[in-house]
């Protein structure tokens, strides 16, 4: 069952045509707010030299714009028109898929829902839990 699944999240990966960085900071950038690379790294968790390696990327690539106010200013970036327009497009055949998924459950959608909403949170508390740990000096 597991394998199916990752085998239908490999498939709308693979028809999307923005990866996960880039539809994080799309995602991020939503809002219309222009954010400085520090404060796109500590929202999205992310080291400084992974934001800004995939942000410069997602200039490269069109999604993105940097501006700032003047020289001494740091750079802001917001979404481009294209950017905003490729995010919306991925994030809603993502959500079309699971809709479609979800309404074949008909009445059982609810509990379905109920049901994996206990199952992720028992996977975050175990993978939360001490005594899963490997720790490198416990390899020998």
């Amino acid at each position: 069952m597991f394998t199916e699944l990752d085998r239908h999240r490999r498939t709308l990966s693979q028809r999307a045509t923005l990866g996960t960085a880039d539809m994080r900071l799309l995602w991020l950038l939503s809002d219309d707010e222009p954010r400085t690379l520090k404060q796109i790294a500590e929202r999205l968790g992310l080291e400084q030299s992974t934001a800004n390696r995939q942000v410069n990327a997602a200039v490269t690539a069109g999604l993105l714009v940097r501006e700032r106010d003047h020289s001494a200013a740091p750079y802001r970036f917001t979404a481009t028109p294209r950017g905003a327009r490729e995010f919306e497009r991925n994030l809603h055949a993502t959500l079309d898929t699971y809709r479609h998924a979800l309404n074949a459950l008909g009445p059982d959608r609810a509990r379905f829902l109920d049901l994996l909403q206990k199952f992720l949170d028992a996977c975050g508390g175990s993978l939360d839990a001490e005594t899963t740990v490997i720790r490198r000096d416990e390899l020998g």
